[in-house]
């Protein structure tokens, strides 16, 4: 999944925008994920400006941060080039680059690849009344896999786990993955007897390899704890979706026995 960001415009230009409008990231890649597999030391990247104006675009990669000044950021990654401009329905290559920097060798790896792109101070198009012109910031994830993992990516959502556990301020839904992947999901709901709860919204919905993650469920009443099911969706190298679900289960390991009221 891509994630976009409102880059705190302070930090790096005066602009005043209407918030009550629609702001659209106009430069867009041809992917949703960069995959490096082992022995690779670089890796392409399309991106096209659907804008109806120039932007200046300037790229980095960190560790998921996104609010940190390029050069404040560390990584096993560069883009390249790191600073240009892009006329509107213009396309520009981006290579990433790995620096061959020892990573874990039991597990994925993962970096995001940040697009900051910044529009001119005066829009040579005129803009709908649905659009503003403001710096954006479009992150997508870099995984880098080492050689020689047990099972594959295909295998991981039959391994996943879910249980539910009570903290101080509420229900959490945990995701137990023990696979060497990491587990992306659009999204992940409760569900008994026809009623479901989604959980809360984050802007980075994923599980890391041989790890747990716990979700926040608002304003969830389990009732008697009955016959509990997740559903849920992934997302697959190619940025496809697959569609999934799974039992409850208590922390020692129990199917939940009945159905709550959602």
């Amino acid at each position: 999944m891509i994630r976009y960001k409102l880059v705190p415009l302070l930090i790096w230009a005066c602009l005043t925008v209407n918030v009550t409008q629609i702001a659209q990231a106009g430069v867009m890649p041809e992917k949703t994920r960069l995959i490096f597999d082992e022995g690779q030391s670089h890796r392409s990247l399309m991106l096209a400006n659907t804008n109806a104006y120039p932007v200046v675009v300037q790229t980095w990669v960190d560790n998921g941060e996104g609010n940190q000044a390029p050069e404040n950021t560390v990584s096993t990654m560069v883009a390249l080039p790191s600073v240009f401009r892009l006329q509107p329905g213009a396309l520009q290559g981006l290579r990433i680059v790995y620096d061959g920097s020892s990573l874990p060798k039991d597990r994925e790896s993962v970096s995001w690849l940040n697009i900051y792109e910044i529009p001119p101070a005066k829009a040579s198009a005129p803009l709908i009344a649905t659009q503003v012109a403001v710096a954006m910031n479009t992150q997508m994830k870099i995984f880098y896999r080492p050689a020689n993992l047990p099972s594959t990516p295909e295998q991981m959502a039959a391994t996943l786990t879910f249980s539910l556990k009570q903290q101080s301020d509420g229900w959490v839904l945990i995701c137990h993955n023990p696979t060497p992947y990491h587990a992306s999901f659009s999204s992940l709901r409760l569900v008994a007897q026809g009623h479901d709860q989604p959980v809360a919204k984050t802007p980075d919905m994923m599980t890391p390899p041989l790890s747990d993650k716990a979700y926040s469920l608002e304003a969830l009443n389990l009732g008697g704890l009955i016959g509990l099911a997740v559903n849920y969706t992934l997302i697959d190298d190619e940025g496809h979706y697959h569609d999934g679900s799974a039992t409850v289960q208590t922390e020692s390991g129990r199917a939940l026995p009945s159905s709550p009221h959602l």
